[in-house]
């Protein structure tokens, strides 16, 4: 049985961006919103894709140690939230990581562990008081050749956001948006009785899509982090692409995956890496004492550990309230 007055159908539109399948979830047909979100999307690539050089950041980046770049609102608006997340969890988040990224390549071809010579010149590119804001004239400027913002760990958050502003703005009161790796819900489940959602928690141990649980909750975002989409193996070790901006190596650590749940999913991009970076103790803590936020953890013997503020109702089933 389905909740009063809910829609027969669904209507979902996949958009191929960003090295990714973005995926909008209807419960009414309304063309001119599926154009507008994908139109918004084809726009943020445009000015965030570290794939384009014509992209804003690109020029951001290339300009580094020559002069500042004017920006639009949304780019120096995203670079400025995260420098803030950068100064705020300084052990774990930086936005500068781009040279390092760069130099390991994971994800984009790299298959070879670099020497110390070319990790030790790639942390010395990644400071983040070396980078000039200026709020009037919405300029960057990056004072030492070489450096590079990297936003891969907060963008996808910051346009999860604009959509479901964007959709609530044309009058949209139930969808889902997905940008792979991070879920976005808003408004009821029309196909529920209590108009909760169920979202799955991918199992990092398996390739065909299944969910390791299942978390029964209002409308949140769900953003996970995980090594097993991004790495390669070299010398009988695994590589993976979450690189610490202390060591300019993976991190190495009791997690394999971790989801983080909340309402803003700019800051769930964030917490996933931080929470990933402290282990399944560190990134618990974490969460306890950040209100409105929970968790599920992964660990190396893929074990559920999950947050206080979530209740385990049945094998595999949590309840969000």
């Amino acid at each position: 049985m389905v909740a009063t007055g809910a829609p027969e159908k669904k209507y979902i539109s996949k958009f191929p961006m960003m090295g990714t399948i973005v995926s909008l979830t209807l419960f009414e047909k309304n063309p001119d919103v599926v154009n507008d979100v994908n139109d918004y999307l084809v726009k943020m690539d445009a000015v965030f894709s570290a794939n384009r050089d014509d992209s804003e950041l690109s020029k951001v980046n290339q300009a580094a140690g020559l002069h500042p770049v004017t920006v639009s609102r949304s780019c120096y608006e995203l670079v400025a939230d995260a420098l803030t997340y950068t100064n705020r969890f300084a052990d774990s988040f930086n936005v500068l990581i781009g040279p390092l990224v760069k130099t390991w390549k994971i994800g984009f071809g790299g298959r070879q562990v670099p020497d110390d010579s070319q990790i030790d010149r790639a942390l010395k590119l990644i400071e983040p008081g070396k980078v000039t804001l200026n709020p009037q004239d919405h300029t960057i400027f990056l004072r030492d050749r070489g450096m590079q913002l990297d936003l891969g760990a907060i963008a996808k958050g910051y346009f999860a956001d604009r959509i479901i502003e964007r959709l609530k703005n044309a009058g949209i009161r139930n969808a889902i948006i997905n940008l792979g790796g991070n879920v976005q819900v808003l408004g009821d489940n029309p196909f529920s009785n209590d108009l909760y959602w169920n979202i799955g928690i991918r199992d990092p141990e398996r390739e065909d899509g299944s969910s390791a649980a299942i978390v029964h909750t209002k409308a949140q975002t769900f953003v996970t982090s995980g090594i097993r989409e991004r790495y390669f193996k070299a010398n009988g070790h695994v590589y993976h692409h979450i690189l610490s901006p202390a060591t300019g190596y993976p991190v190495n650590n009791d997690i394999i995956q971790v989801t983080i749940i909340t309402a803003n999913s700019e800051l769930a991009e964030v917490l996933s890496t931080v929470c990933f970076f402290h282990g399944v103790a560190g990134g618990k803590a974490i969460i306890e004492k950040t209100p409105g936020v929970e968790a599920i953890f992964i660990n190396q013997q893929n074990q559920l550990i999950h947050t206080s503020g979530l209740i385990k109702i049945s094998k595999g089933v949590y309840l969000n309230e």
